[in-house]
Protein backbone atom coordinates (compact mmCIF):
# COMPACT_ATOMS: atom_id res chain seq x y z
CA UNK A 1 0.00 0.00 0.00
CA UNK A 2 1.18 3.14 -0.93
CA UNK A 3 0.10 6.81 0.97
CA UNK A 4 -0.05 9.72 -1.00
CA UNK A 5 -1.27 13.17 1.01
CA UNK A 6 -2.33 16.25 -0.82
CA UNK A 7 -2.90 19.93 -0.14
CA UNK A 8 -5.33 22.23 -1.90
CA UNK A 9 -6.93 19.67 -3.73
CA UNK A 10 -10.78 21.67 -4.07
CA UNK A 11 -9.46 22.69 -7.66
CA UNK A 12 -7.05 23.60 -10.28
CA UNK A 13 -3.88 21.06 -9.95
CA UNK A 14 -4.40 19.72 -6.41
CA UNK A 15 -8.52 18.12 -7.63
CA UNK A 16 -6.45 16.63 -10.83
CA UNK A 17 -3.92 15.25 -8.90
CA UNK A 18 -6.69 13.71 -6.22
CA UNK A 19 -9.13 12.59 -8.98
CA UNK A 20 -6.62 10.59 -10.47
CA UNK A 21 -5.10 8.84 -7.25
CA UNK A 22 -8.15 7.85 -5.98
CA UNK A 23 -8.45 5.88 -9.00
CA UNK A 24 -5.55 3.75 -8.09
CA UNK A 25 -5.42 0.33 -6.81
CA UNK A 26 -3.66 -0.19 -3.66
CA UNK A 27 -2.73 3.54 -2.68
CA UNK A 28 -4.37 5.50 0.48
CA UNK A 29 -4.81 9.07 -0.44
CA UNK A 30 -5.11 11.96 2.24
CA UNK A 31 -6.50 15.32 1.02
CA UNK A 32 -5.82 18.47 2.97
CA UNK A 33 -7.95 21.67 2.15
CA UNK A 34 -11.05 23.53 3.07
CA UNK A 35 -13.56 21.34 2.21
CA UNK A 36 -15.78 19.54 4.85
CA UNK A 37 -13.82 16.17 6.40
CA UNK A 38 -15.44 13.61 4.43
CA UNK A 39 -14.43 9.95 2.21
CA UNK A 40 -13.28 10.50 -0.87
CA UNK A 41 -12.18 7.88 -3.61
CA UNK A 42 -9.27 6.27 -2.28
CA UNK A 43 -9.44 7.88 0.60
CA UNK A 44 -10.60 11.01 2.70
CA UNK A 45 -10.47 14.67 3.09
CA UNK A 46 -9.74 16.07 6.09
CA UNK A 47 -10.20 20.33 6.85
CA UNK A 48 -7.51 22.42 7.93
CA UNK A 49 -6.90 26.05 7.20
CA UNK A 50 -3.07 26.14 5.54
CA UNK A 51 -3.07 29.55 6.74
CA UNK A 52 -3.32 28.92 10.56
CA UNK A 53 0.02 26.95 11.94
CA UNK A 54 -1.77 25.16 14.89
CA UNK A 55 -4.41 24.08 12.52
CA UNK A 56 -1.58 22.65 10.31
CA UNK A 57 -0.59 20.41 13.32
CA UNK A 58 -3.88 19.29 14.56
CA UNK A 59 -4.32 18.07 10.89
CA UNK A 60 -0.64 16.36 11.14
CA UNK A 61 -1.96 14.44 14.22
CA UNK A 62 -5.01 13.71 13.04
CA UNK A 63 -3.00 12.03 9.87
CA UNK A 64 -0.27 10.37 11.93
CA UNK A 65 -4.01 8.76 14.02
CA UNK A 66 -4.84 7.45 11.07
CA UNK A 67 -1.50 5.82 10.17
CA UNK A 68 -1.23 4.43 13.34
CA UNK A 69 -0.03 0.66 13.10
CA UNK A 70 0.65 0.67 9.20
CA UNK A 71 3.35 0.66 7.04
CA UNK A 72 3.78 1.89 3.65
CA UNK A 73 5.84 0.72 0.59
CA UNK A 74 5.99 4.77 -0.49
CA UNK A 75 4.85 7.67 1.22
CA UNK A 76 4.45 11.04 -1.02
CA UNK A 77 3.67 14.25 0.45
CA UNK A 78 2.45 16.76 -2.30
CA UNK A 79 2.76 20.85 -1.24
CA UNK A 80 0.18 21.96 -3.79
CA UNK A 81 -1.98 24.52 -1.93
CA UNK A 82 -0.94 28.32 -2.92
CA UNK A 83 -2.81 31.44 -3.22
CA UNK A 84 -1.53 34.48 -5.33
CA UNK A 85 -2.80 37.51 -3.41
CA UNK A 86 -2.32 40.10 -2.49
CA UNK A 87 -1.41 41.12 -6.03
CA UNK A 88 0.01 44.42 -5.67
CA UNK A 89 2.97 46.60 -5.05
CA UNK A 90 4.32 45.46 -1.73
CA UNK A 91 3.45 49.32 -0.33
CA UNK A 92 -0.06 48.96 -1.28
CA UNK A 93 -1.49 45.30 -0.64
CA UNK A 94 -2.66 44.56 2.75
CA UNK A 95 -0.65 43.67 5.74
CA UNK A 96 -3.20 40.81 6.65
CA UNK A 97 -3.37 39.45 3.20
CA UNK A 98 0.42 39.16 2.84
CA UNK A 99 0.56 37.30 5.83
CA UNK A 100 -2.02 35.16 5.02
CA UNK A 101 -0.21 34.59 1.97
CA UNK A 102 3.42 33.67 3.18
CA UNK A 103 1.75 31.22 5.67
CA UNK A 104 -0.20 29.07 2.75
CA UNK A 105 2.65 29.49 0.43
CA UNK A 106 5.78 28.88 2.48
CA UNK A 107 4.76 28.14 6.28
CA UNK A 108 2.69 25.51 5.70
CA UNK A 109 4.09 23.14 3.52
CA UNK A 110 7.14 23.55 5.61
CA UNK A 111 5.60 22.40 8.88
CA UNK A 112 4.10 19.66 6.74
CA UNK A 113 7.35 18.58 5.22
CA UNK A 114 8.71 18.68 9.03
CA UNK A 115 5.63 16.53 10.32
CA UNK A 116 5.96 13.95 7.38
CA UNK A 117 10.08 13.35 7.93
CA UNK A 118 9.26 12.72 11.10
CA UNK A 119 5.96 9.92 10.97
CA UNK A 120 7.56 8.87 7.95
CA UNK A 121 10.99 7.81 8.85
CA UNK A 122 10.05 4.54 10.22
CA UNK A 123 6.40 3.75 8.39
CA UNK A 124 7.37 4.42 4.73
CA UNK A 125 10.27 2.28 2.60
CA UNK A 126 10.19 5.11 -0.08
CA UNK A 127 9.43 8.58 0.87
CA UNK A 128 9.12 11.34 -1.19
CA UNK A 129 8.22 15.24 -1.37
CA UNK A 130 7.15 17.18 -4.04
CA UNK A 131 6.54 21.02 -3.09
CA UNK A 132 4.95 22.42 -6.12
CA UNK A 133 7.13 26.03 -7.02
CA UNK A 134 6.61 28.39 -9.80
CA UNK A 135 8.40 29.84 -12.31
CA UNK A 136 7.89 32.77 -9.94
CA UNK A 137 10.63 31.82 -7.73
CA UNK A 138 13.48 32.17 -10.32
CA UNK A 139 11.85 35.04 -11.40
CA UNK A 140 10.52 38.54 -9.94
CA UNK A 141 7.23 39.05 -11.19
CA UNK A 142 5.70 42.85 -10.60
CA UNK A 143 3.15 42.74 -8.11
CA UNK A 144 3.45 38.53 -6.55
CA UNK A 145 6.42 40.22 -4.15
CA UNK A 146 4.76 37.95 -1.97
CA UNK A 147 4.22 34.82 -4.05
CA UNK A 148 7.95 34.91 -5.67
CA UNK A 149 9.20 35.20 -1.65
CA UNK A 150 7.33 32.13 -0.72
CA UNK A 151 8.33 30.14 -3.67
CA UNK A 152 11.47 31.15 -3.63
CA UNK A 153 11.66 30.17 -0.18
CA UNK A 154 10.10 26.90 -1.00
CA UNK A 155 12.68 26.15 -3.36
CA UNK A 156 15.57 26.66 -1.18
CA UNK A 157 13.95 24.65 1.96
CA UNK A 158 13.64 21.79 -1.07
CA UNK A 159 17.38 22.14 -1.83
CA UNK A 160 17.78 21.97 2.26
CA UNK A 161 15.79 19.10 3.24
CA UNK A 162 17.56 17.24 0.19
CA UNK A 163 20.84 18.24 1.24
CA UNK A 164 20.18 16.67 4.58
CA UNK A 165 18.52 13.45 3.20
CA UNK A 166 21.75 12.79 1.46
CA UNK A 167 24.22 13.66 4.17
CA UNK A 168 21.88 11.88 7.07
CA UNK A 169 21.39 8.63 4.37
CA UNK A 170 17.52 8.26 4.82
CA UNK A 171 16.60 7.87 1.38
CA UNK A 172 14.35 10.61 1.64
CA UNK A 173 13.85 12.40 -2.20
CA UNK A 174 12.65 16.07 -2.36
CA UNK A 175 11.68 18.21 -5.44
CA UNK A 176 10.35 21.55 -5.39
CA UNK A 177 8.52 21.85 -9.57
CA UNK A 178 7.67 24.81 -11.20
CA UNK A 179 4.37 23.06 -13.26
CA UNK A 180 4.64 25.48 -15.91
CA UNK A 181 1.40 27.76 -16.85
CA UNK A 182 -2.23 25.60 -15.91
CA UNK A 183 -5.46 26.65 -16.59
CA UNK A 184 -6.93 27.36 -13.13
CA UNK A 185 -8.64 29.37 -10.80
CA UNK A 186 -5.35 31.08 -9.79
CA UNK A 187 -4.51 32.29 -13.41
CA UNK A 188 -8.20 34.11 -13.36
CA UNK A 189 -7.56 36.06 -10.51
CA UNK A 190 -3.90 36.82 -12.27
CA UNK A 191 -6.04 38.07 -15.36
CA UNK A 192 -8.54 39.96 -13.33
CA UNK A 193 -5.47 42.15 -11.96
CA UNK A 194 -5.43 45.94 -13.25
CA UNK A 195 -2.03 47.09 -15.07
CA UNK A 196 -1.63 48.90 -11.85
CA UNK A 197 -1.56 46.03 -9.61
CA UNK A 198 0.50 43.77 -12.42
CA UNK A 199 2.55 44.77 -15.41
CA UNK A 200 2.26 41.90 -16.91
CA UNK A 201 -1.50 41.20 -16.68
CA UNK A 202 -1.97 41.40 -20.76
CA UNK A 203 0.76 39.19 -21.25
CA UNK A 204 -1.15 36.45 -19.47
CA UNK A 205 -4.95 37.55 -20.86
CA UNK A 206 -2.94 36.74 -24.22
CA UNK A 207 -1.69 33.08 -23.10
CA UNK A 208 -5.15 32.26 -22.13
CA UNK A 209 -6.74 33.51 -25.63
CA UNK A 210 -4.50 31.77 -27.83
CA UNK A 211 -4.94 28.30 -25.55
CA UNK A 212 -1.35 27.98 -24.32
CA UNK A 213 -2.53 27.16 -20.71
CA UNK A 214 -2.15 23.38 -19.91
CA UNK A 215 -4.95 21.79 -18.49
CA UNK A 216 -4.57 20.40 -14.81
CA UNK A 217 -5.45 17.27 -15.76
CA UNK A 218 -2.26 16.40 -18.31
CA UNK A 219 -0.17 18.62 -15.85
CA UNK A 220 -1.18 16.14 -12.70
CA UNK A 221 -0.56 13.00 -15.20
CA UNK A 222 2.82 13.75 -16.03
CA UNK A 223 3.54 14.90 -12.42
CA UNK A 224 2.30 11.03 -11.38
CA UNK A 225 3.91 9.63 -14.88
CA UNK A 226 7.59 11.51 -13.49
CA UNK A 227 6.88 10.82 -9.81
CA UNK A 228 6.40 6.75 -10.06
CA UNK A 229 9.09 6.07 -12.48
CA UNK A 230 11.63 8.46 -9.98
CA UNK A 231 12.88 10.90 -12.85
CA UNK A 232 11.04 13.78 -10.40
CA UNK A 233 13.90 13.63 -8.53
CA UNK A 234 16.91 13.94 -10.22
CA UNK A 235 17.78 17.50 -8.68
CA UNK A 236 15.66 19.52 -5.70
CA UNK A 237 14.88 22.17 -8.13
CA UNK A 238 12.84 20.85 -11.56
CA UNK A 239 10.78 22.65 -14.09
CA UNK A 240 7.89 20.22 -15.44
CA UNK A 241 8.02 21.57 -18.96
CA UNK A 242 11.74 20.38 -19.42
CA UNK A 243 11.54 16.97 -17.58
CA UNK A 244 8.79 16.24 -19.61
CA UNK A 245 10.72 16.17 -22.98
Amino acid sequence: MDLYIVTGHTKGLGRALVEQLGREPETELIALGRAPDGPIPGGAQLFVDLAAPRAVESACDRIEERMRGKRYGKAVLVNNAGVISPVGMLDRVDAAELERSLAVNFAAPILLMRRFLIAMATAAKVKRVINISSGAARRPYFGWGAYCAAKAGLDMISRVAALEAQAAMTGVQVVSLAPGVIDTPMQGVVRSASPEEFVDVERFRAMKAKGELRPPEEVAADILRLEKSGKLFAEPIADLRTLGE
